[in-house]
């Protein structure tokens, strides 16, 4: 097993002590590691050591002599750990030196030598190395599979497109491999898409008989030496073939009862099935709270349930002024519009809704229907001002126009709303179609399995709303039945006609966030809207936060009170 280390270990220490002006200060392989302390403080002299032009060359040389040691140690289990520790310590501070240029490869290495290392505190040396060359061939088989899983839901990968775009760079399509392959571009996606089949079934490996999993592994050391040759990375294939030897290990293992693997495997299962009941617990009691004294409202239909809520001033509804019906954005729940909801109905009655599939909105009427029978329910007869968020725009796009609004609607406010000619380009490209499926995935994952209740996502981030609302809100966000509908509605929407029908309004203020605001100009154009930006303010953030929030209520008030 540590023989391929050792053999990539020589290789890279004998690239690197033949470079010449890449580690200089002006060099593209510079150290950067004490830019990021105060100067003069103890850190920051360390830094300045670890940055010098010749550490690089300093290190390579202790690796190369602890390589050419673990080549040479072969059945002496010290000099093993010993040399292993050498390496481990050693492609560390090159990787703090400098923090960018490994590879897959340099990453299991590092794994391999920190975890000799680490397993080496063990008393009994047999219990120790079961558990190194367990630990390690639990971290090539995660490795494989999870490469192979991400590259499933990435649209360059599935649609064969990755391997030709890596050869026709400059940096990885010079050698002769790369120039046959780029002559045969169906043997190129052929490629392609195998390698995301082979490596998201790598663990497949252990439930075949020893011979099949050995020609099995010889192929994917195939597949490895395959890729050094084309983008002539000749150190690429040694630290994965080193983990090798401890899937054979564990494969001439098998049938075990208690086992590394199948301790982690209980643990993270465990772990995995305690989030996901807490969270779906946690969404459910986000459910009762929105039905509380204080939450939404439901609308029995003859085509299903609608959920909305309605905030009258505190004197009773002022039939004077227009009811201003908030359009929810993406998969969000009306609890978005909680500031500005709250501001507007100092003064204005205020509709919010959930469209169709939403919350417990179980109505697949159109959105014209459902806000239709909202506003007869509420008694709201007269003018009406339509706010939207996001791709609630083109909701609105959907019935501004209809005999039953197209009077009624004067007023039309698009806060950092979806362009109708972006959504439709971004539908019909199969990358970026690709790259929106990918992360309502990834979303998925974290609602089913929990895990955003213990990280940091970006609907929390760009949100501040009271405690209740906020707890309220990422639990509908991280709903899986409302992320599924979100796909469904992203795919639904229509697009054609929507410049025109939302053009068509007597008169248009479009608020854009400030991450978005040249996209919402030309959008504003289009149309022939006018233009408000909220500085400093995301996509979410922009009705998020109070302090943003409170920006956009000021606009549509002045929207609404002028001429």
């Amino acid at each position: 097993m540590f023989l391929p280390i050792a053999i990539g270990q020589i290789l890279a220490s004998a690239e690197t002590l033949s470079l010449q002006g890449e580690f200089d200060d002006d060099g593209y392989l510079r150290g950067v590691s004490a830019q990021q302390y105060p100067p003069g403080s103890l850190r920051h002299r360390l830094g300045r050591v670890l940055d010098h032009r010749r550490t690089p060359k300093v290190l390579a040389g202790v690796t190369l002599a602890a390589a050419t040691g673990l080549a040479l140690a072969r059945g002496h289990r010290k000099a093993q750990i010993t040399a292993a520790a050498v390496i481990g310590v050693c492609n560390r501070l090159s990787e703090i030196r400098t923090p960018y240029g490994r590879d897959g490869a340099d990453q299991m290495t590092a794994v391999i030598t920190q975890y000799r290392t680490l397993t080496a505190l063990m008393a009994d040396p047999r219990v120790s190395d079961d558990l190194f060359l367990r630990a390690v061939n639990f971290q090539a088989g995660l490795s494989y599979a999870v490469s192979g899983i991400s590259k499933a839901f990435g649209s360059s990968w599935v649609q064969g497109d990755a391997l030709p775009e890596v050869l026709r760079t400059e940096a990885y399509g010079r050698g002769p491999a790369a120039e046959i392959l780029r002559r045969h571009p169906r043997l190129c996606r052929a490629l392609t898409i195998g390698t995301v089949a082979w490596e998201a079934s790598f663990p497949l490996v252990y439930l075949l008989p020893r011979a099949h999993a050995s020609h099995a592994l010889s192929a994917v050391k195939l597949f490895h030496v395959g890729v050094a040759a084309t983008m002539e990375l000749p150190r690429f294939v040694w630290g994965f073939v080193g983990s090798h030897g401890a899937v054979g290990h564990v494969l001439d293992t098998r049938g075990r009862r208690r086992t590394f693997e199948k301790t982690v495997l209980g643990i993270a299962g465990g772990v995995t099935l305690a989030s996901a009941l807490i969270a779906r617990e946690k969404r459910t009691i986000a459910e009762q709270r929105r039905l509380g004294p204080k939450g939404v409202s439901r609308l029995r239909s003859g085509s299903g349930d609608i959920e909305y809520a309605v905030d009258h001033p505190t004197g009773g509804p002022d039939h004077s002024r227009p009811v201003v019906v908030l359009e929810c954005g993406l998969g969000q729940s009306l609890d978005s519009w909680e500031w500005v909801a709250e501001r507007l109905s100092l003064d204005h009655t205020v509709v919010r809704y959930h469209r169709s599939g939403y919350g417990f909105t179980t109505s697949r009427a159109s959105s014209g229907d459902l806000l239709d029978a909202v506003l007869d329910e509420v008694g709201a007869k007269g003018e009406i001002v339509v706010v939207t968020h996001s791709i609630g725009s083109l909701s609105a796009a959907s019935y501004v126009r209809d005999p039953r609004f197209a009077d009624r609607t004067r007023r039309l406010v698009i806060v950092d709303g979806t362009d109708p000619e972006l959504l439709a380009a971004d539908r019909s490209d199969r990358r970026r179609f690709g790259t929106f499926v990918q992360a309502q995935v990834h979303t998925l994952f974290a609602a089913v399995t929990g895990v955003y209740q213990w990280a940091p996502n970006a609907v929390e981030r760009q949100a501040g709303y009271t405690p209740d609302t906020q707890y309220s809100h990422v639990q509908f966000v991280f709903s899986p039945k409302n992320i599924v509908n979100s796909v469904r509605e992203y795919r639904a929407v229509r697009t054609d006609g929507a410049l025109a029908d939302l053009g068509a309004v007597a008169s248009v203020l479009v608020i854009a966030s400030g991450e978005n605001a040249e996209q919402q100009a030309a959008l504003a154009q289009k149309i022939g809207a006018g233009v408000e930006v909220v500085d400093g303010s995301a996509h979410r953030s922009i009705i998020g936060y109070r302090q943003h929030a409170e920006k956009v209520e000021d606009a549509i008030r002045r929207f609404m009170d002028a001429e």
